[in-house]
């Protein structure tokens, strides 16, 4: 077995940092006792020598197609013994990735630079991002999946046009290593207010990527971004750690020239680091200048006239191709940095983060080492903004002079550094500034009742029942409701909640005949619900049953009314869900 020299030699990679930090630990515990040298066997790193390995395991030390050494001499014959096949195919697909980054640039060519950077609403960090693409390099099988309104679940193109799948084939075409699962949870006529609470009855929860197309079905109003909020913070604090990516497509149906919902959404998903490609923002205003070029573009209507709400099977593509194009540049980037390397499995988690209620100057206290010469190689590559510094600390009031000794303390970069990316912020984003470390969110954990729930436990069932009923169209069997039309039907639900908070989500039409409901939570002041509203679009809305319940279990009880604005005196009232959190 070689021997581990204690030096590190040249180019450090930036991402192997904590690795290095790792190794400091090791040796320094080690070479505090008198009868272990400088240099140290492996066979005397038993107890360690696991922890390396899980986090060395799949990297593959590699710049420029090369190997270089990160510990020196005698390692390469080690790594080579120890992984394998493994190493060996993390390089193969690191080269034939870096092969079609130096190759021409299919999509520079078909749509131009330009249109492509408009495109990008927001790139952020790309932190996810690239943990997802280094699945991927690494071999590993990965899930895929989106959510999103009519656009998504494919309205007049067929499955293999829509968008998603045309993305997921383009992932295949780069990633043909990988067994890449794409789920498509869809549902029509639905917004981030009702995928906020019940996204996990649509998409698997350990998601490796999700794509949130919502944008055509939010309109254009503050609450969206309060939903959009919700429905990130549930995905971001997912186990898998997910990268999210907000996908608007191109519609003029809702939201005028500046799209909908999106103007809302793009703040929220800049405050949580999360890309935005948006399909409107190099095709409106010169669409709008040759309008001939919207029937082409976009599916039509039973009349033949364009459907401005739905893209056709060319806007599909072009949509996905706009997504590959980010998720392409994003990878090639990567590749050409001179520290590029394919991060392990299972990353370090490195206790001097945010992630905590404890401050920094107590988690620099907690480490038992050379806290100076730790940070020094953990930020050796880091922006010089982002790394640590030293102030004096000031003098109490109540101690003299000739009593205080002077110190210092440590103060973490005044830029954000590289182990804060991909984090969930502790704060919502319209929040008031609160310097109390303490002060952090819970995680957003809602139940959800749905009538579109493939999984039983989560079916829309009620605990009692009278002239309520679960009905879908014929012709729209994507689209169940419970659904109650004679005035005087009750319905009722057993909710668990934790924050205390109650919700249903119903349909909105101006021309179903919809009615009216009266809900209450435990017997309590009754929450007037309409179906019927004047705009043109058929889709769900939630209302706010009850809020400030207690903790437990909490009985929401539904009465459909005599009372209705549908001009046609229409009572009936689709339900899709009732919600919790």
């Amino acid at each position: 077995m070689p021997a581990l020299p204690f030096a590190l030699v040249r180019r450090p990679l930036v991402l192997a940092i904590p690795l290095l930090a790792l190794l400091f630990l090791a040796l320094h515990s080690a070479s505090s006792h008198p009868s272990v040298s400088r240099t140290l066997q492996l066979d005397k790193l038993d107890k360690v020598r696991p922890a390396i390995l899980s986090r060395l395991g799949e990297y593959d030390w590699a710049w420029g197609g090369g190997k270089g050494g990160l510990l020196g001499a005698g390692w390469d014959e080690w790594e080579d013994a120890e992984l394998g096949a493994m190493g060996a195919g993390v390089k193969r697909r690191v080269a034939e990735v870096e092969a079609r980054c130096v190759g021409e640039d299919e999509w520079e060519k078909e749509y131009g630079r330009t249109n492509l950077r408009l495109s990008r609403g927001y790139e952020g960090s790309h932190q996810r991002v690239r943990d997802f693409l280094a699945k991927l390099l690494r071999g590993e099988d990965v899930t895929i999946s989106t959510i999103g309104g009519s656009v998504t679940a494919g309205h007049h193109v067929w499955d293999n046009e829509v968008w998603f799948y045309k993305f997921g084939e383009w992932l295949d075409s780069w990633f043909p290593s990988s067994s890449i699962r794409k789920v498509n949870g869809a549902a029509p006529a639905t917004g981030s207010d009702y995928f906020s609470f019940c996204f996990s009855l649509h998409i698997p929860t350990d998601s490796d990527l999700v794509l949130v197309e919502l944008g055509v079905n939010d309109e254009g109003l503050p609450e969206h971004a309060d939903n959009m909020e919700n429905l990130l913070r549930g995905l971001l604090e997912l186990p898998a750690k997910p990268a999210v990516v907000l996908v608007e497509a191109m519609a003029f149906s809702a939201g005028g020239m500046g799209g909908g919902g999106g103007r809302f959404h793009l703040p929220v998903a800049q405050y949580y680091d999360v890309p935005v490609i948006n399909q409107r923002h190099p095709l409106a205003a010169h669409f709008a200048r040759f309008p001939q070029l919207v029937r082409p573009y976009f599916a039509q209507d039973w009349w033949g006239n364009p459907d401005t709400r739905h893209l056709n099977s060319r806007g599909h593509r072009d949509l996905a191709m706009l997504i590959a194009s980010f998720f392409k540049d994003v990878m090639c980037q990567h590749l050409s940095e001179p520290d590029f390397a394919v991060p392990s499995r299972q990353p370090v988690a490195h206790p001097l983060s945010e992630a905590t209620d404890i401050s920094f100057a107590d988690q620099v206290a907690a480490l038992d080492l050379d806290t100076e010469r730790y940070l020094s190689v953990l930020e050796r590559h880091w922006p010089t903004q982002s790394q640590h510094w030293s102030r004096p600390v000031p003098r109490p009031d109540d101690v003299p002079a000739d009593q205080w000794e002077e110190r210092t303390e440590l103060m973490p970069g005044q830029w954000s550094g590289p182990l804060e990316l991909g984090q969930v912020p502790r704060m919502r984003v319209a929040d008031g500034w609160n310097p109390d470390i303490h002060h952090r969110l819970p995680a957003f954990h809602p139940t959800c009742l749905s009538a579109r729930a493939t999984d039983p436990a989560y079916n829309l069932t009620p605990t009692a029942s009278d002239g309520w009923a679960h009905w879908v169209h014929d012709d729209h069997k994507d689209k169940p409701y419970l659904i109650a039309s004679q005035p005087g039907a009750t319905v009722e639900f057993e909710l668990e909640t934790n924050v205390g908070v109650v919700k249903i989500y119903s349909l909105k039409s101006q021309t179903f005949g919809l009615g009216k409901i009266a809900c209450a939570v435990d017997g309590g002041e009754s929450v007037i619900v309409d179906g019927y509203w004047e705009q043109s679009e058929n889709i769900g809305r939630f209302a706010i049953i009850a809020e400030g319940l207690a903790p437990g279990t909490h009985t929401l009880a539904c009465e459909l009314l005599t009372e209705t604005s549908d001009p046609g005196n229409g009572t009936e009232f689709r339900l899709i869900s009732v919600m919790s959190v």
